[in-house]
């Protein structure tokens, strides 16, 4: 422990969920945004647990539900994930016979990406989840989500890539 450190102990119990978040980040968007994140993306999980399911599928098997043969660097746009993580992923995807690959009869280097017909079965499952997960953040936000939604939305186009 450092001089400046504070024994667990003496931390102020202000609120609860407050007890360990340090005071440099009491204030701080973006540590809010993630630790609300992982929150959401954990309470998910745990619908999931006893499920051959991964959270993290959703959102790339939705995307793909509504726009087939994407290109991975498309994809990556898309979802909000970088192409580095997105690739093993897909590779997951692909060896679980959720996805295949289409060369790009014009760029051999090039290929894009769709749902198989076990994917799409895959996505329905995950899709039921996710209604109900939805409905809990939902209840949580109350009629703060439009304003919600239209802030986050607003932080994307401010400082997502384009």
């Amino acid at each position: 422990m450092t001089a400046t450190a504070k024994p667990v102990e003496d931390l102020p119990i202000e609120n609860e969920n407050d007890i360990l978040i340090p005071a440099a980040f009491r204030d701080v968007i973006g540590y809010h945004l993630r630790v609300a994140q992982e929150a959401s993306f954990q309470a998910f999980n745990a619908t999931l647990e006893k499920t051959d399911l991964k959270p993290g599928w959703y959102s790339i098997l939705t995307i793909l539900s509504e726009y087939e043969g994407l290109t991975p660097s498309e994809l990556s746009r898309v979802c909000g994930r970088d192409r580095s993580t997105l690739t093993s992923t897909l590779k997951g995807l692909s060896i679980r016979g959720l996805i295949e690959r289409r060369e790009n009869p014009d760029d051999q280097r090039s290929y894009s990406v769709r749902l198989t017909d076990e994917g799409r079965n895959m996505y329905a499952r995950l899709h039921a989840f996710a209604e109900e997960h939805d409905r809990r953040l939902d209840s949580i936000v109350g009629e703060d989500k439009d304003a919600l939604i239209a802030i986050l939305a607003r932080i994307v186009g401010a400082l997502g890539k384009g």
